[in-house]
C-alpha cells in the first residue's frame, strides 16, 4: 500500500472541507447557526483539514527515514550472504575464510575449501 502524498491528502482535505462548510452554510441559511457560529465552525474545520495534511506528510517522511534504516541494516555483508544462502537453490558461496568462518551457514566456505 502506497501512502497518500501531500498533495492528495489535501485534496480529500478539501472535500470534506466543502461537504462540512455546505452543511454549515445550509445550517446558517436555515438560522440554526449564527453566522458567526458558522464562520468560527468553518475556521476550525479548515485548520483540522490543514492539520490532517501535515499529520500524513510527516508520516510519509517517518516512512522513509525507516526504509532507509532497515535498507542499511540489510545491506549489510552478512545479512547478504545470509540471505543469498537461504535461498534453495544456492548450493554453495565461496568466499574468504574470514567470512566463512563468521557465516553460520555451512554453504559458506573458504576459498580452496570444499571447491571443485
Amino acid at each position: 500500500m502506497q501512502i497518500p502524498s501531500y498533495s492528495t491528502v489535501a485534496a480529500i482535505g478539501r472535500h470534506v472541507l466543502t461537504a462540512a462548510g455546505s452543511v454549515v452554510a445550509t445550517l446558517a441559511f436555515l438560522h440554526l447557526v449564527s453566522g458567526d457560529q458558522a464562520a468560527k465552525v468553518t475556521d476550525a474545520l479548515s485548520q483540522i483539514g490543514t492539520g490532517l495534511a501535515s499529520l500524513a506528510e510527516g508520516i510519509g517522511t517517518l516512512v522513509g527515514v525507516g526504509s532507509a534504516l532497515y535498507a542499511g541494516y540489510t545491506a549489510t555483508k552478512s545479512k547478504q550472504i545470509a540471505a543469498v544462502a537461504a535461498m534453495p537453490d544456492v548450493q554453495k558461496i565461496v568466499t574468504t575464510s574470514a567470512v566463512a568462518n563468521a557465516s553460520p551457514s555451512d554453504k559458506v566456505v573458504s576459498q580452496g575449501a570444499g571447491t571443485s
